[in-house]
């Protein structure tokens, strides 16, 4: 997907919040997001896929991070929005009854 169509994805959403709540995203700039953005992105109209991916990663200290890979639609258009694990996430994925996907491969920061 062009950059283009995330800045106006984004800048739509933005329009439908007052400026203390808009959180931006661009996958240009940031890797992730947050569920914050995710939700800004519900409660603006766009719609969820049936099914999530998730990735895990292996971080310093033995930490380990899960990315949720959501596919979100609104009057044809398609975004791929990744968002770091958290209990929202996990809220959302078990309201909307999603499948969840677990990609095998596990990355190493090191």
């Amino acid at each position: 997907m062009s950059s283009r169509f995330y800045t106006s994805a984004s800048t739509e959403a933005a329009q439908n919040f007052n400026v203390e709540e808009y959180r931006h995203w661009s996958p240009r700039s940031q890797t992730y997001t947050s569920a914050d953005v995710l939700q800004q992105y519900l409660r603006a109209g766009w719609q969820l896929s049936e099914t999530v991916t998730v990735e895990s990663f292996t971080l310093g200290a033995g930490r380990r991070v899960s990315v949720y890979r959501f596919v979100l639609s609104h009057d044809e258009r398609e975004m791929d929005l990744p968002v770091v694990c958290s209990p929202i996430v996990l809220r959302l994925i078990m309201e909307h009854n999603l499948n969840v996907v677990r990609l095998e491969q596990e990355f190493d920061s090191h």
